[in-house]
């Protein structure tokens, strides 16, 4: 799944902007030009942008429209690449149906055969969630029902891109940076016939050229987190040409560490969300820049995607920066319902979503060096009988995807799960002191300590604590502590580390939440979750600073 290109043989035009909007009904079909209309922003989530009560929790439909105009050559072939629909969508070209999108956080990309010199493109987006769709959820007289503890955002989320290619043209590529332990040895994977195979290092100096598709780098640099060197492949033939940065790193799970480039790796970091004032879900540049800077001024080397795919610009600045992905599909929900894995609820059809989705996630992101690990599902209910059988079909297929380890994350105990066995590294998300035993600090080093002695015991395989942490008020501060004042996260993060220290076979340590987001209102939920060690606005609360204090020396 190649991310559009503008080169000489390549035209690229993108369709962000202003575009015209409304809600429709169940049966809406886009024939004509829509009227009395809104204008609304691209890429963005419309919730947070409109003043209407009834339009920002709107369940159903929308539309957006938008014309362009383009020149029309007969040797090209058109597509529309759209990263990010939450969540179903129907594309309709000048009235005429084009594709159905089921994956609210991955590409849709599809050939257009009826460009003409002006265009209408309409996207019609349902935003309801159900037991079949990732996340999952329910509808209960038509009011959603979910339960995962973000805000169901609805909108085009990133870039609307046409592209042209020739007719014969390089539909895919994937770069094997290790082969048999040879770190020199590059094999390439496309269906481009005749192609000319160029690596140029970062300055641009031609490093290797060949045309067989497996060939050696001399001396190479690897990638790592200190040093993360990327070379660029190109691909050319007659016809076509396409461009591909990669890094050279080898990434593998033992019995009690994870290695990259046969080192132990500690991670460092956070699970994130896309989320930020007025845009919502909605990628942004500057944004996106923010983020990786305050990941490298407090020490972090690594993040999970919680609890979707991030966007494709995210996964090129975590290559660049050397911040190490866990990438996690939106298996999320799936817990917390009396009886998930059922016939009628968490089913095969999901199943069979939640496969397609890793295949298609692997697609994307299959050349990215930052990432580490691949993780199926948040939070599960892996202490059902049936969510064995599921789990076994999911993690089988996902090994036919790729050689990365793969992981769960997991808030079942130890003693309960079901499926532990199945992957290559554990994650645990744990709040003692939070949401049990609330404000107690002193609880924390024995049941921490003792959870992780339970998995490794069980299981033989490296712990990652993938969540921990307490909400927190920016600027309320208690002396002694007290709970949602930044002296008590500060303290509270402090004791769960001085329990990963005490344990062996911990790999890393990931602090919920990087920065404060949105979700349903709630009584616990002041203007949203506020585990953020860092505000919504991108500011640190106290505990940003102990954290850059022990992650800089860890």
């Amino acid at each position: 799944m190649l991310y559009p290109q503008l080169n000489k043989y390549r035209d690229l035009y993108n369709l962000n902007g202003i575009w015209n909007f409304k809600t429709v009904c169940e049966d809406y079909v886009p024939t004509e030009k829509a009227k009395d209309t809104s204008l609304m922003a691209v890429p963005a989530s419309y919730n947070d942008i409109v003043t209407s009560k009834e339009i920002r929790d709107h369940v159903g439909k929308v539309l957006y429209e938008t014309e362009f105009s383009l020149p029309v050559c007969s040797d090209k072939v058109y597509h529309l690449r759209i990263g990010a629909t939450s969540h179903q969508c129907d594309i309709y070209l000048n009235g005429i149906f084009v594709c159905h999108g089921v994956n609210g956080f991955l590409p849709i990309d599809t050939e257009l055969c009826d460009i003409r010199e002006n265009n209408r493109l309409s996207v019609v987006i349902d935003n309801r969630l159900t037991f079949q769709t990732l996340p999952v959820g329910k509808l209960v007289n038509g009011k959603q029902v979910i339960n995962h503890d973000f805000y169901n955002f609805t909108g085009i989320h990133r870039d609307t891109l046409i592209y042209t290619t020739p007719k014969n043209y390089i539909h895919d590529i994937e770069i094997k940076t290790v082969v048999g332990g040879d770190y020199s040895k590059i094999s390439v994977i496309t269906d481009a016939e005749n192609a000319l195979f160029t690596v140029t290092d970062r300055e641009g100096k031609v490093v290797a050229k060949s045309r067989e598709t497996t060939f050696k780098i001399e001396e190479p640099i690897l990638w790592d987190t200190e040093n993360p060197y990327l070379y660029t492949l190109t691909v050319e033939t007659e016809c076509d040409k396409y461009s591909e940065r990669f890094g050279i790193r080898k990434v593998e799970a033992t019995g009690d560490s994870l290695l990259l480039n046969g080192k132990p790796l500690y991670l460092k970091g956070f699970g994130m969300h896309e989320d930020f004032f007025v845009l919502g879900k909605g990628s942004s540049s500057a944004v996106n820049i923010r983020n990786f800077e305050l990941l490298k001024w407090i020490g972090a080397n690594s993040i999970r995607t919680s609890h979707y795919p991030y966007s494709e610009e995210i996964m090129s600045l975590a290559d660049q920066y050397g911040i190490m992905v866990i990438d996690e599909v939106p298996a999320v929900g799936m817990g917390w319902w009396n009886d998930t894995f059922t016939e009628d609820r968490v089913n095969d059809t999901t199943k069979e979503l939640h496969k397609d989705l890793l295949t298609q996630l692997v697609a994307r992101d299959k050349n990215h060096p930052s990432v580490i690990m691949y993780s199926v599902a948040n939070e599960a209910a892996t202490h059902e009988e049936r969510s064995r059988a599921y789990f076994a079909d999911v993690v089988a297929h996902t090994r036919t995807l790729t050689d990365l380890p793969i992981t769960i994350i997991e808030f079942t105990k130890a003693v309960d799960s079901l499926v532990g066995d199945l992957v290559d590294v554990i994650g645990i998300n744990r709040y003692y002191a939070w949401y049990e035993e609330h404000g107690d600090l002193s609880t924390i080093s024995g049941k921490m300590t003792s959870e992780i002695g339970r998995w490794r015991a069980k299981y033989s395989k490296p712990v990652f604590v993938a969540e921990f942490g307490a909400d927190t008020i920016e600027g309320l501060h208690s002396l002694p502590s007290e709970s949602f004042s930044e002296e008590f996260q500060m303290e509270h993060l402090s004791e769960n580390c001085k329990a990963f220290d005490m344990c062996e076979g911990v790999i890393g340590e990931h602090v919920w939440n990087f920065a404060d987001f949105k979700t349903k209102q709630g009584l616990t939920r002041i203007r949203g979750n506020r585990k953020g060690v860092f505000t919504k606005e991108r500011q640190p609360k106290l505990a940003a600073h102990f954290l850059r204090e022990r992650w800089t020396k860890k």
